[in-house]
């Protein structure tokens, strides 16, 4: 898949984050991840792409000399600075796609992530259920993997899911509960 454009947003009806995933080809994967999902996802997929961009960055030789070294190192800037200078202000194109795991977002229960040789960052997302499962697979740049990371903890601030919010619908009582008159003896129901 030739990616062009990643969404991700918070829905607060759902409780959930949908990320969209556009093509160049016109087709668009749209996935769900829970609150348990994505709290899960963060850690490994930080760690995974910190992992990419350590492997993107050339090794410095200790014993070339100095000019090459800070040729290197200035390289090895350029290549980190590009990968967190993504595109966040054009909004995603929501056009007529096609939507090769159908209308319906696939609800993730799984994600295995794998760094491959080529430098991209491979992830593989699935829905377990009753019925046969679906499944696709991706794989992106060290850019995307950053941009990525940012959408999501961008969406993780929105949805508040690192705090523990009240329960939605649940109020409080001012009434005291009454409390009972130790002198009167227990009812039963039989």
């Amino acid at each position: 898949m030739n990616i062009h454009q990643v969404s991700v947003t918070y829905h607060q009806e759902q409780d959930r984050l949908l990320v969209r995933i556009s093509s160049h080809d016109s087709e668009e994967l749209r996935l769900w991840l829970t609150r348990r999902m994505t709290l899960s996802l963060m850690p490994v997929l930080t760690r995974t792409a910190a992992d990419q961009l350590a492997r993107q960055a050339e090794g410095i030789d200790p014993a070339a000399p100095q000019d090459v070294q800070r040729q290197r190192m200035v390289e090895n800037f350029k290549k980190e600075a590009q990968t967190y200078a993504g595109d966040f202000k054009t909004p995603y194109q929501a056009k007529d796609a096609a939507l090769p795991l159908g209308k319906e977002p696939l609800l993730v229960t799984e994600v295995k992530m794998a760094l491959l040789k080529s430098g991209k960052l491979q992830l593989d997302f699935t829905e377990k259920g009753p019925e046969p499962g679906r499944h696709v697979r991706i794989a992106i740049s060290t850019q995307l993997a950053q941009g990525l990371l940012q959408l999501l903890n961008k969406c993780l601030k929105k949805s508040q899911w690192l705090k523990s919010p009240p329960l939605a619908g649940i109020q409080e009582s001012s009434d005291k509960p009454e409390t009972p008159d130790p002198t009167e003896r227990p009812r039963y129901l039989n």
